[in-house]
Protein backbone atom coordinates (compact mmCIF):
# COMPACT_ATOMS: atom_id res chain seq x y z
CA UNK A 1 0.00 0.00 0.00
CA UNK A 2 1.18 3.38 -0.28
CA UNK A 3 0.58 7.13 0.63
CA UNK A 4 1.62 10.51 1.37
CA UNK A 5 1.68 11.11 5.32
CA UNK A 6 3.59 8.29 7.56
CA UNK A 7 1.83 6.50 10.19
CA UNK A 8 4.85 5.15 11.88
CA UNK A 9 7.79 7.79 11.75
CA UNK A 10 9.50 9.02 14.59
CA UNK A 11 11.29 12.21 13.52
CA UNK A 12 9.54 15.40 14.77
CA UNK A 13 8.95 16.54 11.57
CA UNK A 14 5.42 16.07 10.67
CA UNK A 15 5.33 13.90 14.08
CA UNK A 16 1.84 11.68 14.10
CA UNK A 17 0.39 13.84 11.98
CA UNK A 18 -1.64 11.38 10.23
CA UNK A 19 -2.54 9.86 13.40
CA UNK A 20 -6.50 10.27 12.23
CA UNK A 21 -6.18 8.39 9.06
CA UNK A 22 -3.78 5.62 11.34
CA UNK A 23 -6.80 5.08 13.83
CA UNK A 24 -9.60 5.01 10.67
CA UNK A 25 -7.81 2.87 8.41
CA UNK A 26 -4.81 0.69 10.28
CA UNK A 27 -7.42 -2.49 10.94
CA UNK A 28 -8.19 -2.99 7.29
CA UNK A 29 -4.94 -3.13 6.40
CA UNK A 30 -4.17 -5.74 9.17
CA UNK A 31 -7.23 -7.51 8.41
CA UNK A 32 -6.09 -7.85 4.54
CA UNK A 33 -2.44 -9.02 5.43
CA UNK A 34 -0.58 -5.76 4.19
CA UNK A 35 3.08 -6.90 3.68
CA UNK A 36 4.88 -2.95 3.17
CA UNK A 37 3.15 0.79 3.20
CA UNK A 38 5.59 2.98 1.39
CA UNK A 39 5.24 6.68 2.45
CA UNK A 40 7.04 9.94 1.93
CA UNK A 41 6.19 13.63 3.56
CA UNK A 42 9.31 13.30 6.44
CA UNK A 43 12.14 14.11 4.34
CA UNK A 44 14.15 11.50 5.94
CA UNK A 45 14.39 7.84 5.84
CA UNK A 46 12.68 5.17 8.11
CA UNK A 47 12.19 1.63 7.98
CA UNK A 48 9.96 -0.22 10.70
CA UNK A 49 9.76 -3.75 11.93
CA UNK A 50 6.31 -4.96 11.24
CA UNK A 51 4.26 -3.63 13.35
CA UNK A 52 0.52 -3.01 14.33
CA UNK A 53 -0.89 0.12 16.97
CA UNK A 54 2.71 0.81 17.68
CA UNK A 55 3.39 -2.39 18.98
CA UNK A 56 5.51 -5.33 17.57
CA UNK A 57 3.41 -7.73 15.39
CA UNK A 58 4.55 -10.58 13.49
CA UNK A 59 1.16 -10.11 10.95
CA UNK A 60 1.63 -6.53 10.65
CA UNK A 61 3.33 -4.68 7.44
CA UNK A 62 6.59 -2.99 7.12
CA UNK A 63 6.41 0.83 7.19
CA UNK A 64 8.91 1.96 4.93
CA UNK A 65 9.58 6.47 4.96
CA UNK A 66 10.93 7.25 1.79
CA UNK A 67 10.85 10.92 1.78
CA UNK A 68 14.85 11.77 1.34
CA UNK A 69 14.41 13.26 -1.93
CA UNK A 70 16.52 16.75 -2.69
CA UNK A 71 14.32 19.66 -1.14
CA UNK A 72 14.25 22.85 -0.36
CA UNK A 73 12.52 22.30 3.54
CA UNK A 74 16.07 20.22 4.10
CA UNK A 75 15.92 16.73 5.54
CA UNK A 76 14.60 15.82 9.21
CA UNK A 77 17.12 15.17 10.92
CA UNK A 78 16.02 15.62 14.96
CA UNK A 79 13.94 12.32 16.61
CA UNK A 80 11.04 12.75 18.76
CA UNK A 81 12.57 10.47 21.65
CA UNK A 82 15.40 12.77 21.99
CA UNK A 83 15.63 14.36 24.97
CA UNK A 84 13.61 18.02 24.51
CA UNK A 85 12.38 17.52 20.92
CA UNK A 86 9.21 16.13 21.49
CA UNK A 87 6.61 18.28 19.78
CA UNK A 88 3.58 19.46 22.13
CA UNK A 89 0.43 16.67 21.00
CA UNK A 90 -1.59 20.02 20.32
CA UNK A 91 0.69 20.19 17.36
CA UNK A 92 -1.47 17.24 15.55
CA UNK A 93 -4.90 19.21 15.13
CA UNK A 94 -7.73 17.39 12.99
CA UNK A 95 -10.65 19.63 12.21
CA UNK A 96 -12.77 16.99 11.12
CA UNK A 97 -12.34 15.00 14.65
CA UNK A 98 -12.78 18.19 17.01
CA UNK A 99 -9.21 18.84 17.64
CA UNK A 100 -6.15 16.69 19.13
CA UNK A 101 -6.26 13.66 17.21
CA UNK A 102 -3.21 11.91 19.00
CA UNK A 103 -4.82 9.82 21.43
CA UNK A 104 -2.80 7.08 21.64
CA UNK A 105 -0.07 7.14 23.74
CA UNK A 106 3.61 5.39 24.70
CA UNK A 107 3.20 2.70 27.16
CA UNK A 108 4.58 5.19 29.44
CA UNK A 109 1.81 6.91 29.01
CA UNK A 110 3.77 9.76 27.31
CA UNK A 111 3.03 11.30 23.19
CA UNK A 112 6.75 10.54 22.44
CA UNK A 113 9.71 7.42 23.48
CA UNK A 114 12.00 8.57 25.51
CA UNK A 115 14.18 5.80 22.87
CA UNK A 116 13.84 5.02 20.05
CA UNK A 117 10.51 3.03 19.86
CA UNK A 118 10.74 -0.73 19.16
CA UNK A 119 8.70 -0.20 15.51
CA UNK A 120 11.59 1.39 14.02
CA UNK A 121 13.94 -1.09 12.51
CA UNK A 122 16.06 2.00 10.75
CA UNK A 123 16.14 5.62 10.41
CA UNK A 124 18.56 7.87 8.76
CA UNK A 125 18.57 11.48 7.49
CA UNK A 126 19.81 11.68 4.51
CA UNK A 127 19.12 12.67 0.42
CA UNK A 128 18.45 9.45 -1.84
CA UNK A 129 16.25 7.41 -3.31
CA UNK A 130 14.38 4.19 -2.74
CA UNK A 131 14.45 1.24 -5.83
CA UNK A 132 11.62 -1.67 -4.93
Amino acid sequence: ASWHPPWYSSYTAHYREAESMKEAMEELLYSYGTDIVFNGHVHAYERSNRVYNYELDLCGPVYIVVGDGGNREKMAIEHADEPGKCPEPLTTPDPFMGGFCAWNFTPSGKFCWDHQPDYSAMRESSFGHGIL
